[in-house]
């Protein structure tokens, strides 16, 4: 499977769309919010994975990533334990609830 950098994070290309604004624009359940600073997307599991636009996030930023993954969800994240920090990004498996 081919990966593409992005930000600074490596995903599947298949599970990365973007579009201006740096959010996927989808129709449906699937749809993201945009925030001002952030991008985001699924990957090819369906896991959301939310990036920092200025300076990719660090291991212990996780409080802002889920903040800002919440904004993105348009209200909520389902946030899990299998979440997880890989590079540069923060990886919320089980996506927008």
């Amino acid at each position: 499977m081919r990966a593409v950098i992005i930000s600074g994070c490596a995903l599947s290309l298949a599970g990365c769309m973007g579009v201006p604004g740096g959010n996927e624009a989808s129709k449906g359940p699937n749809r993201l919010t945009a925030v001002a600073g952030y991008t985001a997307g699924y990957d090819a599991a369906g896991a959301l994975v939310v990036m920092r636009q200025a300076t990719p996030f660090a291991n212990y930023d996780g409080a802002e990533a889920k903040r800002a993954a919440n904004a993105i969800c348009g209200g909520a994240v389902a946030s899990s334990i299998d979440d997880t920090y890989r590079d540069g990004a923060w990886v919320f498996a089980e996506g927008c609830a």
